[in-house]
């Protein structure tokens, strides 16, 4: 039975670790059924844009359609356009990107290609014949993602990083085994990018929705001391199939609420959840 991403025993080993999130999950359920259903309802009423927008210039898609012949590169196209959003700033710069899952190694030619001389790419793969893929600005480490072990030496062997892409095992315990091994290793600034999140209530895509939770964590009163993620993780993108997360350059040491102005209407409270009174906003 699935319920809320997951099984109806994630449910149960939920309720045996946490009661306090349980009953959250639980709280939530209708408000995650209403926006499937929302989605599902978008969906199949065929709702489109009014006009599609020119596309703006992307070299990734670029150097994708050129490439016919050499190592191959299996990508879904709307890929391109997220990568190029979020790690554009990353071009010319002297840093530091691993890619889970070397399969033929046209991938890792392509980040070379786009982020310049100046970059390292780091591959890492099951399979010992992969390593035919380095060269001077490619290395190539051979382990498991869901090994923590694993993911402890690449720390030690790569000890500032900047970027991950998530394209190897694709299962949801992978996943998140790479996510926090490796989330927290990322420079100031840094971007994880996990790819394959497919079907709906998919594991992963709840692990995420916890993330998210404790983004939009709140004390009473203000200004609002940040948690350790909001002190140090900017945003959460979700795209079809895709998860994109991208830390701080600095650290958020809190969230305040300010007044900018000289007029104003009565104040208006509504209760919202919890029993907190919150204002209009402006």
């Amino acid at each position: 039975m699935k319920l809320f991403g997951g099984t109806l025993s994630r449910l149960v080993r939920c309720l045996k670790r946490s009661p306090d999130r349980f009953r959250e999950v639980l709280r939530t359920l209708p408000e995650v059924v209403a926006g499937r259903e929302y989605a599902r309802a978008y969906r199949e009423n065929g709702i489109r844009p009014s006009r599609a927008e020119p596309a703006l210039a992307n070299p990734l898609e670029n150097y994708f359609d050129a490439h016919h012949i050499g190592p191959g590169i299996w990508k879904w196209r709307h890929y391109l356009e997220i990568y190029h959003r979020h790690l554009a700033k990353f071009r010319g710069r002297a840093i530091n990107c691993v890619e889970v899952g070397v399969f033929s190694g046209g991938s890792l030619r392509m980040w070379e290609w786009y982020f310049g001389p100046q970059a390292h790419i780091h591959g890492v793969d099951l399979d010992e014949g992969t390593r035919a893929y380095q060269n001077a600005h490619v290395t190539i480490h051979i382990g498991d993602q869901e090994d923590r072990t694993f993911w402890a030496r690449f720390r030690n062997a790569v000890p500032s990083l900047d970027i991950l892409l998530d394209d190897g095992g694709h299962t949801p315990q992978q996943q998140q085994i790479t996510l926090e091994e490796i989330l927290p290793h990322l420079r100031a600034g840094g971007v994880y990018i996990c790819e394959d999140i497919h079907n709906e209530g998919n594991a992963f895509t709840a692990y995420v929705s916890g993330l998210i939770d404790q983004l939009h964590a709140a004390t009473s009163g203000a200004p609002i001391q940040t948690n350790s993620f909001q002190a140090s993780v900017f945003s959460v993108h979700v795209y079809p199939f895709v998860v994109v997360i991208e830390k701080r350059d600095r650290p958020l040491p809190s969230l305040t609420a300010e007044r900018h102005g000289s007029e104003w209407q009565p104040p208006v409270v509504v209760r919202q959840g919890y029993g907190k009174i919150m204002g209009r906003g402006g």
